[in-house]
């Protein structure tokens, strides 16, 4: 009896189960993004990308440049005779090496190949440049620094964020990473 009314209504158990987890998919997209996005963009806090930016010095500069261009950058502050010296930056170390395992050398960890100064279609912007600031954010938080990836507190990396969109001159990201950090 069940069935026949169910073939009169046009539904079958498969399109209901079908419909049903439609609405359920949709429904876990919709509070995801609620939960996992930052607020609306807002004016970047001047506190918010300074906080970015100490952290940015004192954490990231050594390998990334005072200006964030990349090893390129940063090895002009190295003393003359290290300028290209690859024993602790090898291309083909691993991509994390703890400081709690003792250290050898050229196996310090990987910078990779650095973003180039001027990007070309062979040769992409950096991932500031691009990047949403929730994927630039998880980004960071997941693989820097390289030698402690998960350091900062998930505050610190949304004013890295934050510093690294504005240095970019990403304002509108920059000023949803603020929010996110506040």
């Amino acid at each position: 009896m069940a069935r026949a009314a169910a073939r009169r209504s046009g539904l079958t158990a498969p399109r209901g189960l079908t419909a049903l987890l439609v609405v359920v998919a949709a429904a876990t997209l919709v509070a995801a993004a609620q939960v996992d996005s930052p607020s609306a963009p807002v004016a970047p806090t001047a506190e918010a990308v300074a906080g970015g930016a100490r952290l940015y010095a004192l954490n990231c500069a050594v390998c990334h440049g005072a200006s964030g261009r990349g090893i390129d950058e940063a090895r002009l502050a190295f003393p003359p005779g290290d300028r290209h010296c690859t024993r602790c930056h090898k291309p083909n170390n691993r991509a994390v090496q703890s400081l709690a395992e003792p250290l050898v050398d050229n196996d310090m960890f990987s910078i990779g190949v650095p973003p180039p100064l001027v990007p070309t279609a062979g040769a992409p912007a950096p991932l500031a440049a691009t990047a949403s600031p929730d994927a630039l954010w998880a980004y960071l938080s997941h693989t820097m620094p390289r030698y402690e990836p998960g350091r900062q507190s998930p505050r610190e990396y949304w004013q890295l964020t934050a510093f690294l969109l504005d240095l970019n001159g990403r304002e509108a990201a920059a000023a949803a990473a603020s929010a996110a950090s506040e």
